[in-house]
């Protein structure tokens, strides 16, 4: 190619660029509003003190279900090991409710690190009941360790 047969550069107008900054701008502010959403969003929720108005209700709820896993074992359309179950899963919850700690994905080596030693306790004494299926565990004492757990 020959000089001549060459095109000479095109220049753009300053509107494009002020266009181009003012998109770049858009797109910054809305990346930072949605991460911070998001944050606010994935906080602990249940980091209320003891006594703060709801607590009782949600003590009042838990306790009604160790209630209704009590009916259900004394009834008989439960095991055992099934109420181990679920009442691990309860005392989780209200720590997860209460302290904000994700307690119910936790292992029990997790929750040791944790600190939510009544809920720790709880579940080590559920642990041999849920995971060994002929061990039928001590429901009574089971019970009151969970109703424990919620009033502590």
């Amino acid at each position: 190619m020959t000089e001549a047969e060459l095109i000479a550069p095109i220049g753009y107008d300053s509107g494009w660029l002020v266009l181009g900054i003012a998109i770049l701008a858009v797109v910054v502010v809305v990346v930072g509003a949605a991460a911070l959403v998001f944050a606010r969003r994935g906080s602990p929720k249940g980091t209320r003190a003891a006594g703060e108005v709801g607590d009782r209700g949600l003590r009042g709820r838990y306790h009604a279900q160790i209630d209704a896993v009590e009916e259900d074992v004394a009834a008989g359309s439960i095991s055992a090991r099934e109420a181990h179950l679920r009442l691990s899963a309860l005392v989780r919850s209200f720590a997860r409710d209460t302290s904000g700690v994700n307690a119910p994905v936790m292992t029990l080596t997790e929750l040791r690190q944790s600190p939510l030693p009544e809920v720790t306790a709880a579940v080590a004494e559920y642990y041999p009941s849920s995971f060994e299926p002929g061990l039928p565990g001590d429901i009574e004492s089971a019970l009151s360790r969970a109703r424990r757990v919620i009033d502590s």
